[in-house]
């Protein structure tokens, strides 16, 4: 019985009550009680208490919880009972003497702007919720959009590269990062997503236990997250088709620190083949280190006979007009007709096409 009374006081107070109905003038009424017991509590304490003191608070919360005709209602009551009932005996003399005359005047002039106050409250109130409301509503539309959009380029991909099954299976994963970390980025409302967490939707495919993550909870800016979402992508799929996971013995350690606005991340491989020194600079490399250039940041890797060892430095800015990852490598883009508004390409230096979606290259074309 407790429970449910504390719970539906908690309704009631974030809530509120429709203005006018017979629950909140009920709710007034009831404040006006509470406030009358109270101050026949205090009375046995001290005789000399001030008569108004507690209808002040009923006053309040009726007017905060059911509008401003609670509250003049509470009002109204609280001075009916405290003038006729714990007024001293010489203030029924008629007529009211100065200080009786002043007495009411306070408790209605103050009563006045507690209501004024309390109504002014619950119109903020209103606005803010309505506007939270909207909010989420637009960012369920975009959500959706955006869906929408990476499925149509998904589709497009396809359409376009049909005899190309291993390039379009690699800008279709790329993709589907870009997605994961969407959604993560949604649960903040476009402001941060969590380090761990892009790391173990990448993992979690692959299984978890071939994974050991060392390092603190690090919240990443959108920027950051977008960039690396598809940099742990790479080093996955890479790890995947040449590396540390390329065998069923095969781990990957990944630790990180942040320190000073500063993300220190390794990524260390071990159980798998020893890695052989690329005779050329893939995509995935490209993206690494131009993209970390735009952080402030340093990339150093090493092919070691126990496997990859990546070290990546980023600083890591708080400030939300930082722009999404522009890459060095992406030039102007061309127009387009065949592609989404949000994936568009543009020429390398070396006759390559990029492809970009959301702002982030995701493949050379």
């Amino acid at each position: 019985m407790l429970g449910w009374a504390t719970n539906r006081w908690h309704s009631i107070w974030h809530v509120g009550l429709t203005p006018r109905s017979g629950s909140a003038l009920f709710f007034a009424i009831a404040c006006v009680g509470i406030a009358t017991a109270l101050r026949v509590g205090l009375g046995h304490i001290s005789p000399d208490s001030a008569v108004f003191a507690p209808y002040y608070s009923a006053t309040l919360v009726a007017a905060l919880v059911g509008g401003a005709e609670s509250g003049t209602l509470a009002a109204g009551l609280g001075a009916f009972a405290a003038y006729f009932l714990f007024v001293p005996e010489d203030w029924s003399l008629a007529p009211f003497r100065l200080e009786q005359f002043v007495s009411l005047v306070l408790y209605g002039s103050s009563s006045l702007v507690i209501i004024w106050a309390a109504q002014s409250y619950r119109r903020l109130l209103q606005r803010l919720r309505a506007n939270e409301a909207t909010r989420e509503l637009l960012n369920c539309e975009l959500v959706h959009r955006i869906k929408n959009i990476l499925a149509n380029v998904q589709s497009i991909v396809g359409q376009s590269l049909v005899d190309q099954k291993i390039l379009r299976d690699a800008i279709n994963d790329r993709i589907s990062a870009l997605g994961a970390t969407n959604d993560l980025l949604v649960k903040t409302e476009w402001q941060s997503a969590s380090l761990r967490e892009i790391l173990i939707h990448e993992f979690t495919p692959y299984g978890l236990a071939r994974f050991r993550l060392h390092g603190g909870d690090v919240d990443c800016p959108s920027a950051l997250a977008v960039f690396l979402a598809l940099v742990v992508h790479e080093l996955t799929t890479n790890a995947v088709k040449y590396g540390a996971l390329s065998n069923p013995h095969g781990q990957i350690d990944i630790a990180w620190t942040e320190i000073s606005g500063r993300l220190t991340l390794e990524w260390v491989e071990s159980g798998g083949p020893e890695p052989t020194v690329p005779t050329r600079e893939g995509f995935g490399t490209k993206l690494l280190r131009s993209g970390a250039a735009q952080f402030q940041g340093t990339v150093d890797c090493r092919f070691e006979r126990t496997g990859l060892r990546c070290r990546l430095s980023l600083f890591v800015s708080r400030y939300p007009e930082q722009k999404i990852v522009e890459v060095a490598l992406r030039p102007q883009p061309l127009r387009s007709e065949a592609l989404s508004p949000s994936a568009k390409t543009g020429t390398l230096a070396n006759g390559c096409a990029n492809l970009c979606v959301q702002d982030v290259p995701i493949a050379n074309i």
